[in-house]
């Protein structure tokens, strides 16, 4: 069970810091800031996805442990995944209401700095979900710690197998 809990909370914060390092990468590539948005609102919405299961999943797991700090980080960055997916939807849907890109606004017009403000949230959200996974992954570091990677070495292979 601890390898799997390592692995979900790897993937969680791994496609985090891919997904930041993606959308600046799509931005900087694409011909245009419409495709650029078009590229990370679909990588957003399967970042959601890892963003809601890993955790739920996660706390799952530590229920059996009753790790309190570990327990309420997760609930928070259950929270966090959740406001964030109610943001971008709110993003999408400014975008497609709108009927020029947002970035040919003038950037005094109301309805891009709504879109503004929200798409500062949602990366901010973002961020505050990146570092809940950090502190997930250095919590799962502290309690393996380097006894306990010890004695798994020191464990026969039909022993580790009832990891």
């Amino acid at each position: 069970m601890n390898r799997l809990q390592r692995l979900i909370a790897a993937l969680w914060l791994g496609s985090a810091f891919f997904l930041m390092l993606a959308a600046s990468a799509a931005f900087r590539a694409a011909p245009n800031p419409t495709a650029a948005a078009d590229v990370v609102g679909a990588m957003l919405t399967r970042w959601h996805y890892i963003a809601i299961a890993a955790p739920l999943v996660l706390f799952a797991i530590e229920l059996r442990r009753v790790r309190r700090g570990v327990l309420i980080v997760l609930f928070i960055a259950l929270l966090l995944a959740a406001a964030q997916s109610f943001v971008d939807l709110r993003i999408r849907t400014i975008r497609f209401a709108s009927p020029v890109p947002i970035s040919s606004l003038a950037p005094d017009d109301p309805v891009r700095r709504n879109f503004g403000a929200l798409h500062g949230v949602s990366m901010m959200l973002l961020l505050l979900q990146a570092i809940a996974a950090s502190v997930v992954v250095m919590a799962r570091q502290r309690h393996d710690g380097p006894s306990a990677r010890s004695q798994s070495e020191s464990v026969s292979p039909s022993e580790s197998q009832s990891e």
